[in-house]
């Protein structure tokens, strides 16, 4: 089966909404908790989370290959780094604690990817390419 590759265009564009969404992911997460306008509480939440997005898709083809397969492989793999990272920057949550955070991050961070890119979707009529492109 062949591959459609996305242009450069559309690849800024799928990337900004991924980093919209975790972004926004943080914003809610923050207010949640009633820490909403602290820079330093922003940054250290925000910084791993993005961090660990862009290089893992940029190791997994995440924006080459688009899809959700690929969408998948990404946030399982960025988002546990992430919030392992933050967890050790910050010294909390921890043990039976941070799975609960881990749960809740990964639920969260999923629903916000989705919401991001069903909304681009919407907007640029651009969907996922189907499964017969290229044929």
């Amino acid at each position: 089966m062949a591959v459609r590759r996305s242009s450069n265009g559309s690849v800024v564009v799928m990337a900004a909404v991924d980093v919209v969404a975790l972004v926004t992911f943080v914003v809610a997460g923050l207010n949640a908790h009633n820490e909403g306008n602290v820079p330093q509480y922003f940054l250290r939440n925000a910084v791993p989370l993005v961090v660990s997005w862009l290089g893992s898709a940029i190791l997994l083809k995440t924006y080459v290959r688009p899809g959700f397969a690929t969408l998948w492989r990404t946030w399982l793999v960025s988002v546990p780094i992430a919030l392992v990272v933050r967890s050790v920057w910050v010294g909390s949550p921890s043990g039976l604690r941070f799975l609960t955070f881990l749960a809740v991050g990964l639920a969260f961070t999923a629903l916000f990817l989705l919401i991001g890119r069903g909304l681009s979707a919407l907007i640029t009529g651009r969907g996922y390419p189907s499964r017969g492109a290229g044929r």
